[in-house]
């Protein structure tokens, strides 16, 4: 359900609202055989629920507050400088759409052009301030736990030399104990310090989107602060606490289309990371009779980029092919992987019937997601999708690995009102 209202000359509102059902079941034990809710889990989401003021003071300077999305970058869906939303990957077909939050958005767009008027070299000038006072992480799929429950998993992800004792160690105990893995999550306080806020300048020079960014606030996917092996009796629970890094983030951007090339779009996008020293606490308890603080990630910055580049060369056929450095999860100057991202699509039998078909590569470890689908569109305002989701590559790859997820098929139908 959207809604959208207009009250006089400078108040807007809009209203976005989803019902969901998740008909992935997981009672987990007896009680949950006898709650309906978890048999038929169903949510309400909001991507957006706010209200806007419209030239506030002077003409092109606007005040947004309430329940919103601020994507910033020019790339296609991967956005390396957007970071006040968290991302959902919970749903790998809906490409880490953004999770909506409460923000407080001001955004100035004087009437600034220099050049002629009819074909000014300088023009579209907007600056933007954004406060999120709230902190909110994204929403991860089911098989993420895996990355902190799984034996396997914790085995090819260790990235220190105390962390592979401890594991080795239990391996050569598994005849006279058993281990189990319990992560936790600890979000920062909510507090005025650690609130987050961005600001952004963006321009048109010479028919070329631009953009300079800056972002203070935490990465949204979590990180493992803290493993304390604790015995009961014969069993061994190893407690993972998981915490959210505190980033800054410098953003450049750029996109535009080159007559000359028949319309070819280009983009590029990068995004410099800076964190401070971040820390490892491993407590191995009896097993290694050993506490380690260590430094997981030294203080200091790494850069994550995407560029790309889209082009139809028919009226029927699209071609899309990006660069990525850094895929979405990804933190730290030495866990940057390298991918291809490229799609097409296909349109046939009067634009009715489209062929899509994209794909991530993974150039380290050339492990591959395929995305094909079949777009019919028989009526008007009508839209039947078939389509599969899949995942390719070695049990310690990007893709292949059980945290990427099962493979998916699927069926959608969509009629718009």
């Amino acid at each position: 359900v959207k809604t959208k209202g207009k009250f006089g000359r400078h108040v807007r509102m809009l209203a976005d609202i989803e019902l969901v059902f998740d008909e992935r079941t997981n009672p987990q034990d007896f009680a949950g055989l006898t709650n309906r809710t978890r048999l038929d889990p169903w949510r309400l989401e909001s991507d957006a629920l706010f209200v806007e003021f419209v030239d506030i003071g002077i003409d092109g300077l606007d005040l947004r507050m309430g329940r919103q999305q601020v994507i910033w970058g020019t790339a296609d869906r991967f956005h390396p400088t957007s970071n006040l939303n968290a991302l959902d990957v919970e749903d790998p077909l809906r490409f880490g759409e953004s999770i909506a939050n409460e923000m407080v958005t001001l955004r100035y767009s004087p009437d600034l052009w220099f050049g002629d008027e009819d074909e000014p070299w300088f023009e579209e000038f907007s600056l933007e301030l954004v406060f999120v006072p709230i902190f909110k992480p994204a929403q991860l799929p089911n098989s993420a736990g895996l990355a902190f429950t799984d034996p396997a998993e914790l085995e090819r992800q260790a990235d220190s030399k105390d962390l592979r004792e401890l594991l080795a160690a239990q391996k050569l105990l598994e005849d006279t104990l058993t281990f189990g893995y319990s992560p936790s999550v600890e979000l920062p306080d909510r507090n005025v310090e650690n609130s987050m806020m961005g600001a952004r300048m963006s321009w048109n020079l010479l028919g070329m989107d631009m953009s300079l960014s800056y972002f203070r606030g935490f990465d949204d996917f979590p990180r493992a602060e803290k493993v304390v092996a604790l015995e009961q009796g014969t069993h061994v629970d190893s407690q993972i606490k998981l915490t959210y890094p505190r980033i800054e983030v410098l953003g450049v951007d750029m996109a535009t289309s080159l007559d000359w090339l028949g319309g070819l779009g280009v983009w590029f996008e990068g995004a410099m990371v800076s964190h401070k020293d971040l820390y490892r606490v491993i407590d191995t308890g009896t097993i290694l009779n050993k506490i380690v603080l260590e430094t997981e990630h030294e203080a200091g910055h790494f850069f994550k980029m995407t560029a790309g580049m889209d082009y139809s060369p028919t009226p029927w056929l699209y071609l899309n092919v990006q660069y990525l450095h850094g895929f979405l999860d990804e933190f730290g100057t030495h866990n940057l992987d390298d991918y291809i991202v490229a799609g097409m699509d296909i349109k046939m039998a009067r634009d009715t019937v489209v062929l899509r078909s994209f794909g991530i590569v993974n150039l380290q470890d050339n492990s591959i997601v395929a995305f094909p689908q079949l777009i019919l569109m028989p009526w008007n305002n009508c839209e039947l999708t078939m389509g599969a989701f899949l995942f390719f590559g070695e049990d310690d790859s990007k893709f292949g690995s059980a945290v990427a997820g099962a493979s998916t098929a699927f069926m959608k139908a969509k009629v718009i009102f």
